[in-house]
């Protein structure tokens, strides 16, 4: 089942009042209105209200929160809550729905999508896992429910293509970009055969898979440890 959009939001990392990558956040915003269909929300309401619950956040919910800016082509919400962090390393199973890349929405990061994310992730952990992986409907490795997946074969960091109707991570194209990564598709079996596996999102940063669908997998890795080094280097201003 392909999620369908119903306004379209983004979640920002703060950390001790500072907004980690929140002009990346705002252009996702931008972009996910437009394929949904959306008109582009007044930016300077959205800086009014970022910088209100920024300042907020600040008073009530430090070091650190998570941001939600949310736009449904006539109301803009910017609400911030405490964010506590993810565990160190994750387990992850296969989602029995399967994302389908031709949908209207595909790319897109509406609510639909967040409400199927969370669906699919407390199904994941009433198995006894932190994340569920979807495959396209055509079998093809995609994304996490709430996140974006790297695996490493041969020594070669590679992740699923855009045509596979994931959503494209801010985390994901960073660390894509900071470790010379391979965008490559392939059917979901391939991490059967993966040395690593990691999920990346803004609030989960790069964090390690030690089993995927009851394979333990171990680590985290050199390729992962390296992967988390770069996004830790990275700068949080953009």
């Amino acid at each position: 089942m392909q999620a369908t959009a119903n306004g379209v939001f983004t979640t920002v990392l703060v950390r001790d009042g500072e907004p980690h990558h929140l002009g990346l956040h705002l252009r996702r915003i931008d972009q996910s209105a437009r394929i949904a269909g959306l008109p582009a929300p007044d930016w300077r309401t959205v800086d009014a209200r970022v910088t209100a619950a920024l300042v907020e956040a600040g008073a009530t919910v430090r070091p650190s929160s998570r941001m939600r800016i949310r736009w449904d082509g006539d109301t803009l919400t910017v609400t911030a809550a405490p964010f506590a962090g993810h565990d160190a390393t994750t387990s992850a199973l296969r989602a029995d729905e399967a994302r389908d890349p031709t949908a209207p929405a595909a790319g897109a990061k509406t609510e639909a999508l967040g409400d199927q994310g969370r669906r699919l992730l407390a199904w994941a952990h009433e198995r006894g896992a932190g994340e569920a992986l979807l495959a396209t409907t055509g079998g093809f490795l995609a994304e996490g429910a709430t996140s974006n997946v790297f695996y490493v074969i041969g020594g070669e960091l590679r992740t699923p293509t855009a045509s596979t109707g994931l959503l494209d991570g801010i985390a994901r194209r960073l660390v894509l970009a900071a470790t010379g990564g391979r965008e490559v598709d392939a059917p979901y079996d391939v991490l059967r055969d993966a040395d690593e596996v990691f999920l990346t999102s803004s609030l989960r940063g790069v964090q390690p898979v030690t089993s995927v669908d009851g394979r333990e997998i171990g680590g985290p890795g050199p390729t992962t440890r390296a992967a988390q080094r770069a996004w830790q280097a990275l700068p949080v201003g953009d």
